[in-house]
């Protein structure tokens, strides 16, 4: 196994077998070429590109591609491990996808987020097997995407584990122009949220389980939108459809025997799929603690520290300190303005505040108006 690293401030040019000497894009990187057993550390920061797999790993030698979220293993300091196809301004989308490979296999991607693009956000378009997306957010940021493509009359064992899913016309959609038996697809552990056709649309391929999911918001959870063939199923087990035009809809009573699911606040729950025996519909009643220790600036039972929370902003947001008219004194945490300007929305940007370690929110020591953490 050869650890390679790319990362901002490096160079193509470079061996990418130390920090020091990393290279600058993930296309440079996998050029090199990657082989079996290899992994990539990628360091916190902004590539712009579609990164293509060109080859492929085997079996108990897979290629693995790290965000290194933590910066343990590169910068020592962290951050976000974004790869998006907007242009500089990150108004307008001017690449196919984030990630493409064709006929590859023993490929697991960790820990990225995806966004901006104009077609497959992650695209297996032949044939892929056993490849991982783990750990990573994929976002189509208002554009109808399909957030991860999988197609090709080989496909198999594709896992997408751990992620959140937002928004796009499709979350995922395995598919095939003739039915496709036993694939052996794991989705787990996601949350996939607004889709605006199925999250899972799955059209003539079987043998896929999806479990402990939640869809949230979408037009359809789990749809199953081309007949499969006679006698192959979709396992659906242990998920929350909530808020949906549709929460699971087949196209036979067979194709989807789900069981342990709660359907809850949903138009339709079911199309074409009988009711489990354990199944529910009880309201899910979310924690909603990090709004209140948001609100409350920290304060809180357990002596608890801010959180961060879904709605604030980015580092390189474009709306960080964008010029406004009459905003508010200070934000829902009761910050007041940082740097030029007050955020729109809110909440204030505040490059001080840090993730502590027991997943809270604490500002730097010496910093007025400091969080207790």
């Amino acid at each position: 196994m050869t650890a390679r690293y790319v990362g901002p401030g490096g160079n193509n040019a470079n061996s990418g077998l130390t920090w020091a000497l990393r290279k600058l894009t993930l296309n440079g990187v996998e050029d090199t070429p990657v082989v079996a057993g290899d992994v990539v550390y990628v360091g916190p920061g902004t590539y712009r590109e579609l990164l293509t797999v060109d080859v492929s790993g085997s079996s108990g030698n897979v290629i693995e591609y790290i965000a290194d979220y933590l910066g343990t293993n590169t910068d020592g300091v962290g951050g976000v491990v974004r790869i998006t196809g907007a242009a500089s301004n990150d108004q307008s989308a001017s690449l196919s996808s984030a990630l493409v490979a064709s006929g590859k296999s023993y490929r697991t991607f960790t820990g990225f987020l995806m966004d901006t693009v104009t077609g497959n956000m992650i695209d297996f378009n032949t044939s892929c097997t056993n490849m991982i997306i783990n750990r990573c957010h994929l976002d189509a940021m208002g554009r109808p995407t399909t957030l991860m493509n999988i197609d090709g009359a080989s496909q198999s064992n594709i896992s997408l584990t751990n992620c959140l899913i937002i928004g796009g016309s499709n979350g995922i959609n395995p598919n095939h122009t003739v039915t496709l038996n036993n694939s052996g697809h794991n989705f787990s552990n996601c949350v996939f949220i607004g889709s605006s056709a199925g999250a899972l649309r799955i059209a003539r391929v079987g043998g896929i389980t999806v479990k402990n999911c939640v869809f949230f918001a979408c037009a359809t959870g789990v749809q199953v939108a081309n007949a499969l063939a006679v006698g192959q199923t979709i396992t659906v087990n242990n998920n929350q459809f909530l808020m949906c035009n549709s929460g699971i809809s087949a196209t036979a009573v067979a194709e989807i025997p789900e069981d342990y699911n709660n359907l809850f606040g949903n138009a339709t729950a079911r199309t074409n799929t009988n009711v489990g025996a354990n199944s529910t519909a009880y309201p899910p009643l979310f924690d909603t603690r990090w709004f209140f220790q948001l609100v409350f600036s920290g304060a809180g039972p357990n002596n608890a520290t801010q959180v961060i929370s879904m709605f604030d902003l980015a580092s390189y947001s474009a709306l960080v300190n964008l010029a406004g008219t009459s905003p508010a004194a200070t934000d829902m945490r009761g910050t007041g303005t940082i740097g030029a300007q007050r955020e729109w929305g809110p909440l204030e940007y505040d490059s001080t505040l840090k993730i502590a370690g027991g997943g809270g929110l604490i500002r730097n020591p010496g910093m007025s108006g400091g969080l207790n953490g």
